[in-house]
């Protein structure tokens, strides 16, 4: 692992912690470094604090974490916080949902509309296709209609 990912796992752990600590909880941190230039951050709690709905809170911590690594630590990396690892299951699920309809599009020679996604949801679908060989993907429309296409190669 590298020094400076070690580095700001140390402080990233302080900064959360004395947050959480002045908000009177006490969530256990795990951090893992994904592949490419991303950093998951899971918070793990009891409390209704950390319940399934707090997808907001989640994203605001992604934001001021990044901000944190970018500012303290020079590093500059996507960061997804997660709560009790919600997002980690939605994306193992995306990513399976994805590997299923790259299959099929390569088998029926056609093109697949996924429906529309956040752009953290398309960015999972796109790494997830980038090393199959035989298809390709692209995102398509607007706003909250934006959408991943899963084309065949020719």
């Amino acid at each position: 692992m590298n020094e400076k990912f070690v580095e700001a796992e140390q402080k990233i752990s302080s900064y959360l912690g004395t947050f959480f600590e002045m908000i009177g909880e006490s969530p256990e941190l795990q951090t893992e470094l994904k592949k490419p230039d991303e950093l998951y951050v899971n918070l793990q709690g009891r409390s209704n604090f950390f319940s399934e709905e707090k997808e907001k809170l989640a994203e605001s911590l992604s934001v001021l974490v990044q901000v944190f690594l970018e500012r303290q630590c020079g590093l500059e990396k996507d960061v997804q916080v997660d709560i009790n690892g919600v997002k980690l299951t939605r994306r193992r699920n995306l990513e399976q949902f994805a590997l299923d309809a790259a299959e099929k599009a390569k088998k029926n020679e056609r093109k697949i509309r996924l429906n529309p996604m956040s752009p953290v949801e398309r960015k999972w679908v796109h790494i997830a296709l980038s090393e199959i060989e035989g298809v390709e993907t692209y995102s398509v429309g607007q706003g909250e209609e934006r959408r991943v296409i899963i084309k065949p190669e020719k």
